[in-house]
């Protein structure tokens, strides 16, 4: 029993940490929705902010400069994006009482993997 409750904490968690990676970390989201053809009015504003600033703003940062709004800000925040992860996860698919070991072991996860990224960058 405690094992699988490990698993399913441990499962939960690493897909939250790998969520957050991509979608704050990277430009997936838009580049993907760019290839594909969706979202549209989001991407076209994107493009037209690099092109007017000439630095390199990422998605994220678009979407709380040009978007500002009580969805956006919490889909910009780790910690935020987290717990309502974690919470829709485990309800769906898993027991409600692993939610605070997998939020705080997803936390981790993200937070050492964004220190190691940064260390890496300065490095080179």
């Amino acid at each position: 029993m405690i094992i699988s409750q490990l698993v399913e904490i441990l499962f939960v968690s690493f897909a939250v940490s790998s969520f957050l990676v991509i979608w704050l970390n990277t430009n997936a989201f838009y580049e993907y929705s760019k290839y594909f053809n969706l979202f549209g009015y989001l991407t076209i504003g994107y493009e037209k902010r690099l092109k007017k600033s000439h630095t390199n703003v990422t998605f994220i940062n678009y979407l709380l400069i040009d978007h500002n709004s009580f969805f956006v800000r919490l889909i910009c925040c780790s910690v935020c994006l987290s717990v309502w992860l974690n919470v829709i996860i485990n309800l769906l698919f898993f027991s409600l009482q692993n939610i605070f070991f997998s939020f705080i072991l997803s936390l981790i996860i993200y937070y050492h993997l964004t220190l190691q990224k940064n260390k890496l960058e300065n490095e080179s």
